[in-house]
């Protein structure tokens, strides 16, 4: 016989389980938060103003600089995630005609994070602006 313990059974997760369990946590509550955060920011159909306008991953500049004209507003400048814009309209229901033209969604100030623009907008080139050829 063997005088050395039992192995604990106590069923806890140890090194990089335990790792592992702590992270999905923290990722779990961070995404709660930022749905939450989102949830809150964007903004009803009838709005004008400044806004950060968010389209398809992988819309191009052009298509997106496009559809905000056509919504009756003006493309600010881009941001570095390629498919939010920082836009501006003058006339009630902008946020709903950018929907209609093809933008997931429209949100103002977000309760964290950077805001409109910061150190994430990119300045907006003004030629490609009036290159864009309205169809």
């Amino acid at each position: 016989m063997s005088d050395r313990p039992a192995p604990s059974s106590s069923g806890l997760p140890i090194g990089h389980g335990l790792a592992a369990v702590l992270f999905g946590g923290v990722l779990l509550v961070w995404a709660g938060l930022m749905g939450l955060s989102l949830q809150r920011a964007a903004l009803p159909d009838a709005t004008d103003g400044m806004m950060l306008a968010v389209f398809s991953p992988g819309t191009s500049d052009a298509e997106a600089m496009a559809a905000m004209v056509r919504a009756g507003g003006e493309p600010v400048r881009s941001t570095w995630l390629g498919f939010a814009w920082v836009a501006r309209g003058t006339e009630p229901g902008f946020v709903g005609r950018l929907k209609a033209e093809g933008a997931l969604g429209a949100f103002g100030e977000l309760p964290v994070g950077p805001t409109l623009g910061g150190c994430t907008a990119t300045p907006v080139d003004t030629a490609k602006i009036a290159a864009t050829r309205l169809q």
